[in-house]
Parts: structure tokens; sequence; C-alpha cells
């Protein structure tokens, strides 16, 4: 009662920061029953179209063991903030009624035991108005402050804290709660991992450099056109050869992306990938530590790739050179993680000056147009925890550009927090290997000479948070990243 009577003292001296017709709402999200990830997927599905939800920030999801009953399986648990038409939730109570069908829909037995399995759980954590308080609701939600497993997707709010009502009050307080908790050492103590769906299975980064081989099936690339694009058991043999050496991630692209390149049509690229992807997902098909990535800008190609077994959507135009890419991307039926790159105009103009010249400090710059094309993920449909993020090293940059880039990536990642958690903390993709700006700066003008940069650049990166290096030779990047992380990783 005192936790609430203070947030209802916050509230009254706030000016709200929900306009006449949207009330703003914290929401926690939490599943251990059935498939975790498709509920939390249709639980947001219908937040949007059942009830007029607006997605302002979502945190990562987290991996956390039960609390209080503990003979059930780990939940899924996860916080979001966003707001809802005035007459669904400015009356807390209606928004509650709301959110309950919401569970009924996703199969909850509400006469089951308390604290005990549930296929998904949505709670009124802090709310726009202040305080509530009566037999059927208290707000704030009168535990939040003692459960790691809410602190965490609580703090991951923190950026979307920016309002002047008692939601951005909350959300300081839960920040200043798990800061007060200990953070990662509470997260280690309560065994919560970040996580997100890859290949069937909750995978969690951070850890350790994620290699990621590439695999080019182009007769055009700048470093190894049509080395391996004569016959799929070549690639093949190639892919098998990468993972050996220590790769995780194959990267399967069928048309050149540099600058100056002659686009293919999607009928091509198709043609060109999709057999070598089924292979490839027939090769890997028992290694559940083995990804297939199909780099394409191309909707139709995504779709095709993750039918043949692909894993992970890599496209270095961020959705903006196929307009079919981002809803294809939403409508998959498997929650393929998507990386969205950094880029201005395409391979015909990206290096003019015009796309390589910065107004700001291009980490400011690089960041905040990630923000926007992640937002545009969100706004089609994408689920904020499926993304992965991408600087573009090499893609309407000039050379020091790039350079200032590696050398302050948390610069670019900070720039994401708005959206929360799920965004400024997702996995981070560096591209920089063989590029032309490792050329100009050691003198080597041929790219096959240029893999001792490459690997320099891959340790710097991994100093500055990069969690997955997209590499030619994976050996020598294997051997740089393991150092890398013995360095910097705990």
């Amino acid at each position: 009662f005192t936790r609430a009577r203070r947030f209802a003292t916050i509230a009254a001296s706030s000016t709200t920061g929900s306009s006449s017709d949207r009330t703003r709402v914290v929401l926690a999200l939490g599943s251990n029953e059935g498939d975790r990830v498709g509920l939390f997927r249709d639980a947001l599905a219908r937040l949007r179209r059942d009830l007029g939800f607006e997605l302002h920030a979502h945190s990562s999801l987290y991996e956390t063991p039960p609390a209080y009953v503990t003979d059930q399986g780990k939940f899924l648990n996860a916080a979001c903030v966003g707001s809802f038409p005035t007459e669904v939730a400015r009356n807390a109570l209606t928004l509650l009624d709301g959110l309950k069908r919401l569970e009924a829909a996703a199969g909850r037995d509400f006469t089951g035991r308390r604290y005990g399995p549930r296929p998904m759980d949505l709670d009124i954590l802090f709310h726009a108005s202040g305080a509530h308080l009566c037999d059927r609701l208290t707000i704030p939600h009168p535990r939040y402050a003692e459960r790691a497993f809410v602190l965490a997707p609580l703090a991951d709010l923190e950026g979307a804290a920016t309002t002047a009502d008692a939601t951005s009050d909350g959300l300081r307080h839960a920040r200043e709660h798990w800061r007060l908790m200990g953070e990662s050492r509470a997260m280690e103590k309560e065994d919560i991992v970040r996580v997100m769906p890859l290949k069937n299975k909750l995978w969690s980064w951070g850890a350790s450099t994620a290699v990621m081989g590439i695999l080019n099936i182009t007769p055009d690339s700048f470093s190894d056109g049509g080395k391996f694009s004569a016959s799929v058991d070549a690639a093949v043999n190639h892919a098998r050869a990468m993972v050996a050496a220590g790769a995780t991630i194959i990267d399967v692209g069928g048309q050149s992306t540099r600058p100056g390149a002659t686009r293919v049509s999607p009928e091509e690229e198709t043609m060109r990938v999709i057999p070598v992807v089924r292979a490839l997902a027939k090769e890997f098909a028992e290694r559940d530590d083995v990804f297939i990535s199909i780099d394409t800008f191309y909707g139709d190609v995504a779709r095709a790739a993750a039918e043949a077994g692909a894993n992970i959507i890599n496209d270095v135009s961020g959705g903006s050179w196929d307009p079919k890419m981002l809803p294809t991307v939403a409508a998959l039926k498997q929650p393929l993680p998507y990386v969205v790159m950094h880029v201005r105009g395409d391979p015909s103009n990206m290096q003019s000056k015009s796309n390589t010249s910065y107004d700001g400090h291009v980490c400011d710059e690089v960041g905040d147009g990630l923000l926007a094309t992640a937002r545009k993920c969100i706004e089609e449909g994408i689920e904020p925890w499926r993304l992965w993020i991408d600087p573009g090293i090499g893609f309407a940059k000039t050379g020091r550009a790039n350079v200032e880039l590696l050398r302050d990536l948390p610069r670019v990642r900070s720039r994401l927090a708005p959206l929360g958690g799920a965004v400024v903390h997702a996995p981070m993709l560096i591209g920089a290997s063989r590029k032309r700006f490792l050329g100009e700066l050691t003198g080597q003008a041929e790219a096959s000479d240029r893999d001792v940069a490459s690997v320099a650049a891959l340790v710097g990166a991994v100093h500055g948070g990069a969690d997955v290096a997209r590499v030619h030779n994976v050996p020598m990047s294997v051997d740089a990243a393991r150092v890398a992380d013995a360095l910097w990783r705990r």
C-alpha cells in the first residue's frame, strides 16, 4: 500500500504523458507452457489487433527459472511499454478485463494453482494515471521490486522513460531497484538469460563471438566471385570446411552488393541460392550450433530461403530496396532473426558524396538511421526481439567513417535505447572483412591479401561490443575472436 500511495503522489505531481485519445501503460508478459515464443508472437499480435495497442519499446526476451512454485518449466519473460485507445485503458479495470480475454484466448486456465504454469500471463505494471488499488488490481504491481525476472526486462525500458507520467516514473524506479539488486550479478545468481529464437531453440549471445563464414554463390563477388558457384557440392564442401574451422553461421549470398554491382532479378538469385540453402539445411540438420543465413534484399528470396531451411535473414538494405521484404519477414511462420543494416542509397550510388556525407558524428547518424529502420520493422509487424543490428561497414561510408564506427560501436548502440532492450541489446553484426578501406590503410590492393587487416578490425569490433563477425578467412578469424573474447568478455 505504501508503494501504491507513493506512486499516486508521483502521478499527481506529473502532467500525463498520454494524449487525450491514448493511454500509456507498461505491461509484463510471461509464459511457460506450450510454444512460448509462438504465444509471445500471438499475444503481441492480439494486443495490437484486439485492443489497439501501439508498441513504443520492448525488452529483450529472458528465460528464467520459475518462482514460488518450482516444479514447473522455465518461463519466458519480457516487458513492454506502449499506448492503448483511451476507451480501452483509461480505466485500469477495463484494460484488465481486456488482458484477461487475451489470456483466455491463449488457453489459460484461471482455476489452476497460483504461480503455477500458464501459457500466457499479462500484467499491468505501471499506468499513466498512477496508482490503482482495489480487490482485483494493484498498480504498481505489488511485488515487482522483489522479482529479478520482472526487473531485468523493466530495466531494458529505461530509454523509453521520456514522458511526464507515472509510466516513466515507474521505469526509472525499476531501473534503480535493478541497479541495487546487482544487474548482471543478479542475472547470474538468478539464472536469468537473455535469449531469442533461432533454429527451433532459444539462443543466447554475448559470451563469445560468433563467426559467420561468407559463402558467395556469385560470379562477381569482390573477393571470391565464382569460386563456389560452380556446383552445390562445391558450396557445401566449403561450408563444411568453414564449420570445421569454427564458424557457427554460414551466410549464403546470391548477388554482389559491392559499390557499382549490377542487380540481378529475384528469380535469378533464387535459382542460385535455394539449392545451396536446402543442401546446407540437410547437411547441418542435426547440429543445433550451426545456423544458415540468407544474404538477400528480396522478400521473395527470403521467403523461399526460409522454406528451404534458412535460420537468419541478412538484409543489407534494411528493407529499403524491396517493399516486399519487411511484410514478408513479419509473416514468416518461424520467427527468423532479421539483420537490419545501415545503408544509404543502393550499389549504384551508395558511395556518392551525398550518401557518404554525415552532418553530425557518423556514429550518431548511423545509430539514428538504424533506429528509424528498426521502427519501420516493428510497424510492419516484426517483433523487436527478432532484430539484429549492423552499422554497415563499407556501405555509404568513407574509409574514415568506417574507422570511426569501429572505434566507437557503443555510441552507435546507445542511439537505439528509445526502442528498449530488444533492440539496444540486439546482436550486433560487423562485416569489415577484406573491405576496401582496409586495403587503403594497409596498401593491400588485392582483397585476398587483407586477411590480417580483417582480423585486426574484428578484434577492435569485439572490443566495441560486436557479437557476430562476418568473415572470409574463418580459421584466422576464429583464432582472433578467441583471443579478443579472452581479453574483453567475461
